[in-house]
Formats: structure tokens, C-alpha cells, sequence
């Protein structure tokens, strides 16, 4: 009996690990942007997506909302990891507007406050 409270025990604990990080990616894709130096992209809207991302399928119509189809380019975790990790993209759905030399600023989350930063 002894060993099926320690079992409910780990799933329990593990249960918590899982929702404290889920808490915690959370927190940080909804955090504040941050600029990035010259990213090697053309000037433009990017965004950060991945298929498991519940949020991305909002933030892409959206983008489209406002910009249309053609007024930014996707990029999926599963089909280019690497630029996520050059650039530093932590999290999914983020939208990055790289600037005339390339800079550019990460907005995590929701597009709302990158779109008002392109201007009318």
C-alpha cells in the first residue's frame, strides 16, 4: 500500500512541476519586447510560430487582419529551429519587426503593441 502512495505522490509532484512551468512559459511569452542587434533579416514583420502552439492560429489571423497575407513572413519552429535559437525567440507565437539595418525588436505574445509601432 505504502508504494502506491509513494507513485501518487510522484505523479501528483509531477503534475505540479508541469503546471508551474507551464506558469512560468507563460509568463515570459507574455513579457515585455526586447530589441535584438542585426538580425541578417530584410526589413520587415516576422513571425515566430509552431505547430503546438494553441495561440499562434489567433496571432497569425491577425497579423493577416492587418497587414494581409503577404505583409509578413511565418517562421515554424519545425522547419527552422536554428534562426530561433539565433535570435533568441524563447517562446511562440512572438512577432519580430526587424527595422531598415536590420535591427530589430522581439514582441512576445499577442502582436497588438508590434503592429501599433509600424505606424498607420
Amino acid at each position: 500500500m505504502d508504494e502506491v502512495w509513494a507513485r501518487i505522490g510522484l505523479i501528483a509532484g509531477a503534475l505540479v512541476i508541469a503546471y508551474l512551468s507551464t506558469l512560468v512559459i507563460r509568463a515570459r511569452s507574455s513579457g515585455s519586447p526586447r530589441s535584438i542587434p542585426v538580425t541578417g533579416l530584410q526589413e520587415g514583420v516576422y513571425l515566430f510560430s509552431s505547430t503546438a502552439c494553441p495561440d499562434c492560429k489567433a496571432v497569425r489571423e491577425r497579423l493577416r487582419e492587418v497587414l494581409g497575407s503577404s505583409g509578413f513572413l511565418e517562421m515554424s519552429w519545425e522547419e527552422s529551429p536554428g534562426i530561433f535559437h539565433d535570435l533568441g525567440v524563447a517562446a511562440v507565437p512572438t512577432t519580430l519587426v526587424v527595422a531598415v539595418d536590420g535591427s530589430g525588436t522581439i514582441f512576445p505574445g499577442n502582436p497588438d503593441e508590434a503592429l501599433s509601432r509600424l505606424g498607420p
